[in-house]
């Protein structure tokens, strides 16, 4: 089946509003009219199993343009908005494109490419209105979207998602979630990242609504989930901190709220105390995923949130986790291993990349690359990301461990520990710490390396600690630590 038609099986009330926020409001029949055209007029212009990139904000533009590019019987290729111009010209220059939906202001990125650029005027064009009622069916193993991501190497990686995976990801998320008709989600993460776009695909299918806000101040969620009745609102950690830190989000009741939703990284436990405290009444699930996995792997049923503290939960219907040693046995409690994930939302592959795929993908398995251990019951804990496990004077170091303890001191709004180079040790532990501008750096300093000594043993204890103001971020929202390393690298030198 096609993705989409599986997307609209559920669009029973034409009047009711599907989009709603600073864009305007579309109603259901308003955005299938809409799409109807803008498939119709991509299936006479490229006909079927063409990649078609996309890159444009969370607007209606994106969202029709995106489906009617899998509807169509055509390719995906979502890029983000941020991306360097040495990156989309090595997507253009690889991808064999057949053509772009570009939005307006990104228009200067494209200026010498060699195929067609269509912007938001399509969306006032007329198509076939036939084609809609007679979609292009896929086959269950054909691409629907490829998503570009960074590898261990830094060059970006095509994901490759199938109408299957994506059939498979959304049924389960809607399954666990119990989302339906009523349900409205508040949207501020991209459309172009898996977690954004799996907002999107799941209250299609429900035949329920999205609120998309752009605003620049992450404060504003805080009147539009209340004015716009949402039942759901998700983020990655750096959205929880900044909400919790720089806003009076803890300061709201938020009537209609249903639940939150968190993903994109490990959000410290202080945090999720802070917001189990707040919202007593609010279901909170912490989940864990991968864009090679369509978008969700894992879920931590919010009534054991307190009991497994720091857990990522275990696999989502229709997915099995396991975390293996080197000797490809289940770990014990206590002991680490990789996460192994299997299911049918699992990619077909990297593009034009049979190496890479062949590493992570082995015996109907992904190798997410994610170092975990288990508790008795089976639930996950994850310790760190095998690329990012620091390796110093023989020792191998998990970030996490040691930014939960300086978060301890609840002093921080967010602290990221990695290594960097080291002549002795070979890798020198570094803890960046975002504080308030107002504080006495050298005390402060003074305060973390006293508690960590006190706390750690002395190889995880940091070696240096930075302090910033504010942590940068990537165009997924979360924080972009190529960017933080290289300001440490900057400084230190």
């Amino acid at each position: 089946m096609n993705f989409v038609r599986y997307l609209l099986e559920r669009t029973h009330d034409p009047e009711k509003l599907f989009i709603l926020g600073d864009h305007g409001t579309l109603s259901y029949e308003e955005f299938l009219h809409k799409m109807e055209d803008v498939t119709s007029i991509l299936s006479n212009q490229y006909g079927t199993m063409k990649k078609i990139l996309l890159m444009a904000d969370n607007t209606p533009f994106f969202i029709i343009s995106y489906l009617s590019i899998i509807y169509s019987g055509n390719i995906a290729v979502l890029v983000e908005t941020k991306i360097s111009k040495t990156d989309l010209t090595h997507i253009i220059d690889t991808s064999s494109l057949s053509g772009a939906l570009v939005q307006g202001r990104y228009h200067q990125y494209f200026e010498d490419t060699p195929f067609n650029i269509i912007d938001e005027s399509i969306l006032k064009e007329s198509g076939d209105k036939e084609f809609f009622s007679h979609p292009r069916d896929m086959q269950d193993d054909d691409i629907a979207v490829i998503i570009f991501t960074s590898g261990s190497t830094g060059t970006k990686k095509g994901v490759m998602l199938t109408h299957k995976n994506l059939i498979a990801n959304t049924g389960s998320i809607i399954e666990y979630l119990g989302i339906d008709e009523t349900d409205r989600m508040c949207v501020t993460l991209p459309f172009f990242y898996c977690y954004g776009a799996s907002l999107l695909h799941t209250h299609l299918r429900a035949g329920g609504s999205i609120v998309l806000n752009q605003k620049p101040f992450l404060g504003s969620v805080i009147s539009d989930i209340d004015t716009y009745q949402c039942t759901g609102f998700a983020g990655v950690p750096s959205t929880y901190q900044i909400l919790i830190n720089k806003t009076r989000f803890l300061q709201q009741k938020f009537p209609s709220l249903r639940y939150f939703t968190q993903a994109g990284g490990q959000l410290p436990n202080r945090y999720i105390k802070i917001l189990t405290d707040h919202f007593p009444e609010k279901k909170i699930y912490i989940m864990y995923g991968a864009t090679e996995a369509t978008a969700r792997l894992s879920y931590l049923p919010p009534e054991l949130i307190h009991a497994k503290m720091g857990s990522i939960g275990k696999g989502i219907p229709g997915v099995t986790l396991a975390v293996l040693n080197h000797k490809m046995q289940p770990v014990k409690p206590s002991e680490i291993g990789e996460i192994l994930a299997k299911g049918e939302n699992i990619m077909k592959g990297y593009y034009n990349d049979p190496e890479g795929t062949d590493a992570v993908l082995k015996n109907g398995w992904l190798y997410t690359g994610d170092l975990a251990t288990v508790d008795d019951d089976g639930f996950i804990y994850i310790v760190g990301r095998s690329k990012n496990i620091i390796k110093s004077g023989g020792y191998r170091i998990s970030p996490m461990e040691i930014e939960n303890e300086i978060l301890s001191l609840e002093k921080f709004s967010g602290c990221v520990v990695f290594g960097i180079p080291d002549e002795i040790m070979g890798e020198a532990v570094v803890a960046v710490i975002q504080v308030p501008g107002t504080v006495d750096h050298h005390d402060l300093t003074k305060q973390i390396v006293t508690h960590c000594n006190m706390r750690l043993p002395s190889y995880k204890v940091p070696k240096k600690i930075f302090l910033i103001d504010e942590f940068p971020l990537n165009s997924s929202n979360k924080i972009d630590i190529a960017a933080l390393r290289e300001i440490v690298l900057s400084q230190d030198t």
